[in-house]
């Protein structure tokens, strides 16, 4: 197994995520702020919206996480060894799921963001008020 998962991987997929989000609530000097002051500055938000994503964004993350440090520890083998290393039965499962979690926890922050983006030009377009508009048959 050849694994080629570095750490500037994993800090360029987080940036990601976390300069959308970073642009979306309009946190100042986004641009040249690095993942760890992006992090904290999304987390201080208090809207109740951003805690929702907040959520997200940390199973993400800690899905990430778990998925990458496999990753991490099979390479650890692999070098070790100086031969490839071949995942058992167990093993691939594991991946299996560490993969299906990191995919469904950045499938519901990107859907929970889209909806965030729909509302925000909703409300741009017609106002906050367009919840109580009522259509007469």
């Amino acid at each position: 197994m050849n694994i080629s998962i570095s750490e500037s991987d994993r800090a360029s997929a987080k940036r990601i995520a976390l300069k959308n989000l970073a642009r979306f609530f309009k946190i100042p000097d986004w641009e040249i702020k690095d993942n760890v002051e992006l992090f904290d500055d999304i987390k201080n938000i208090t809207d109740p919206t951003a805690q929702v994503i907040n959520n997200l964004l940390d199973k993400y993350f800690e899905s990430y996480d778990k998925w990458y440090n496999f990753y991490q520890a099979k390479k650890k083998n692999s070098a070790g060894s100086g031969i490839d290393y071949e995942l058992n039965e167990f093993e691939l499962n594991e991946l299996g799921i560490l993969i299906h979690s990191r995919e469904e926890s950045l499938d519901n922050l990107q859907l929970k963001f889209d909806e965030l983006q729909d509302s925000q030009v909703s409300i741009q377009m017609f106002g906050t008020d367009i919840d109580e508009i009522k259509i007469s048959k």
